[in-house]
């Protein structure tokens, strides 16, 4: 938040309903308005999330690590401006890109990346959040297992996002 407190543009902060876990300390925290802030350096998948969906990300990313697969996690806390350099970076670097995100997969985060990646450095990508149905509402876990956003789907289609770069 001091970030956002820092920069003198308007902004929208989204703030989710249910605990989850910290990923930075305040003695740590990286943000720098604008830019995303990248975990790792992969060379086989970048996977691009935000908000909540940044620790499943990371989870996602160590299990794959174990399986032989190399990832970068960015952390894009900031949709809009996208960090257009950090995305086609990623890209460029690992050949294939998949987003992650509490919210539908149409319009968000993962629209946004594919704009830039289609239009500068096509590669293979998958956009991971809220299918196009019904609402639901109940337990967050239960329902992102239902989509496909839970650590364990999420490394499934890493994993295949992996094999289609050939």
């Amino acid at each position: 938040i001091a970030a956002l407190l820092e920069d003198d543009k308007p902004a929208y902060l989204r703030v989710g309903r249910n605990p989850v876990e910290d990923i930075y300390s305040e003695e740590h925290c990286p943000f720098a308005m604008d830019r995303a802030t990248v975990h790792g350096n992969g060379k086989d998948i970048a996977m691009i999330a935000c908000g909540e969906m940044v620790r499943p990300a990371l989870d996602a990313a160590a299990l794959l690590k174990e399986q032989g697969i190399e990832s970068t996690v960015l952390d894009m806390y900031c949709v809009k401006p996208l960090d257009k350099e950090a995305v086609l970076k990623a890209a460029g670097e690992t050949g294939a890109i998949m987003t992650i995100e509490d919210h539908s997969i149409f319009g968000g985060l993962g629209s946004a990346v594919a704009e830039v990646v289609v239009g500068n450095c096509p590669v293979p990508m998958e956009i991971v959040g809220i299918q196009d149905r019904f609402g639901e509402s109940g337990d967050p876990e239960l329902i992102y297992k239902d989509h496909g956003m839970d650590v364990d789907s999420i490394v499934a289609k890493a994993k295949a996002l992996v094999a289609r770069k050939g």
